[in-house]
C-alpha cells in the first residue's frame, strides 16, 4: 500500500529541487502544462515556495493515513475563509477596482480609495498565510496528486 507521507517527502524533494534549479528553461504551471521562461531566472517562484512550506507543515503535523483527510479539511476551511473575506470586503474592493478603471487623467483628480486587506490567516503556530485562489488551487492540485498516488498499486 502506498504511503501518503512518502508522497509528501517525494513531492517536497521535487519542489525543493525545482527551487534550487536557477537555470530552468521551462516553468511548470500545473496539470501537465508548462511555459518557456521569458524573464530572468533569479525571479522567485512564489507558488513553489508556498508549496514547499505547505508540504513541510503537513510532514510536521500529520501522521500516516491522515494526509488526504487533512488536506481536504483545510481546503474546505480555507475556501470558507476566503469566501467570508471577499463578502466582508466586497464594497471596498469594488470601489478600489472602479478607481483603477478610471482613465489616468481622472484618476489624478479622484483620491484613491483604500485597498482591501489581503486575506491573511495566522495558523495556530503563529505563521501567517495569504489565502487566495492560487493557494486553493495548490491545495486542489496536491489533493488530486495524492489521490492518484494512493490509487496506484
Amino acid at each position: 500500500m502506498p504511503s501518503d507521507r512518502e508522497f509528501l517527502r517525494q513531492r517536497l524533494d521535487i519542489v525543493e529541487q525545482q527551487l534550487t534549479d536557477d537555470n530552468q528553461d521551462f516553468i511548470y504551471e500545473g496539470k501537465g502544462r508548462g511555459r518557456r521562461r521569458i524573464g530572468p531566472a533569479s525571479r522567485r517562484n512564489i507558488t513553489r515556495h508556498r508549496e514547499a512550506r505547505l508540504l513541510r507543515k503537513l510532514l510536521r503535523r500529520t501522521h500516516e493515513g491522515q494526509v488526504l483527510a487533512t488536506l481536504e479539511s483545510w481546503r474546505r476551511e480555507l475556501g470558507d475563509f476566503l469566501r467570508d473575506h471577499r463578502t466582508r470586503y466586497r464594497a471596498m474592493q469594488e470601489a478600489y477596482d472602479a478607481w483603477w478603471q478610471l482613465p489616468p487623467y481622472e484618476r489624478e483628480e479622484v483620491p484613491q480609495p483604500p485597498k482591501p486587506p489581503p486575506p491573511r490567516l495566522v495558523d495556530r503556530d503563529g505563521a501567517p498565510w495569504i489565502i487566495d485562489d492560487r493557494f486553493l488551487a495548490l491545495l486542489d492540485d496536491l489533493i488530486a496528486r495524492l489521490k492518484k498516488w494512493l490509487e496506484e498499486p
